[in-house]
């Protein structure tokens, strides 16, 4: 009888296991001053344009920065702030770090993000993260290469007619549970909360300065603003699809991978475990 009852009480528990899900809670900003195009948030003068895909665990701040003019134009790092909130994070801090080569090819994705072009594609931003095992990590520690040290500048270059991609900061936004399974955990998608400009709890800007000279007499500032409007839940299926995915020449390498069937530039997420419905 004894047996009988372990045995329960096992297959209860892997029930339990199995019946576990991925949830996701995704955020949803507006922002006056930019304007959406080309699967990106814009903000665009005579001098450069800027663009964003807030699109990440846990929403990226990454932007690219295109020089539109004939001179080169450089980045004030100093005056240059990630502001949540009111609390202003710095963009230079005066670092010296190392960069490393990882062996990507281990791992089985790539490690860094690619980014096509200043046209707006975000490439990689839809594609459900892969978590490598521990032995790919292994394979990966195997794979690093020399260390060479970098020294932080308080000036970004961006020459004439040409972009870069500063990637720095995550939002990291505040979860929010209601209480309500049907809302915590619905079998499709359910709206959480919805903020104006006034209530919004989460307000976040880029302040970026730049001239074209290394010089903070005639800096120019830019600020690009963002609010947080609505959240939603999302189900595992409700927020994820399968679609093939081809790899190489030919039909031979052709797979399945799991993407986003939702988000966009103005949304990013994070996720949660919960039981299924």
């Amino acid at each position: 009888m004894k047996h009988y009852q372990v045995l329960f009480i096992f297959l209860a528990s892997l029930c339990i296991v199995s019946c576990k899900t991925n949830y996701y809670q995704v955020y949803e900003v507006k922002s006056p001053e930019l304007s959406q195009k080309d699967n990106s948030m814009v903000f665009e003068n005579e001098d450069c344009k800027v663009s964003y895909n807030l699109w990440a665990l846990n929403g990226s701040m990454a932007f690219i920065f295109e020089n539109k003019t004939n001179k080169d134009i450089f980045i004030d790092m100093t005056q240059t702030f990630f502001i949540k909130n009111g609390a202003a994070n710095d963009y230079f801090k005066n670092r010296t770090y190392e960069t490393r080569t990882f062996d990507a090819l281990s791992l089985g994705y790539s490690v860094s993000k690619t980014y096509i072009g200043i046209d707006g594609y975000w490439p990689s931003q839809y594609a459900v993260p892969l978590f490598a095992s521990a032995k790919a990590m292994a394979k990966a520690q195997a794979g690093i290469s020399a260390a060479v040290t970098v020294k932080e500048s308080e000036y970004v270059c961006v020459p004439a007619r040409s972009y870069k991609v500063l990637n720095y900061y995550n939002i990291y936004p505040s979860f929010e549970k209601t209480c309500d399974n049907k809302k915590d955990y619905p079998k499709n998608e359910a709206t959480i909360k919805m903020y104006d400009e006034h209530n919004s709890p989460l307000k976040f800007k880029n302040k970026i300065a730049y001239s074209f000279q290394k010089s903070n007499s005639s800096l120019t500032h830019i600020e690009n603003t963002f609010w947080l409007s609505t959240i939603k839940n999302y189900s595992k299926k409700g927020a994820i699809e399968k679609r093939k995915v081809q790899e190489g020449c030919g039909d031979i390498n052709v797979h399945k991978r799991e993407f986003f069937k939702i988000g966009g530039p103005n949304q990013f997420y994070t996720n949660y475990v919960g039981m299924q419905k």
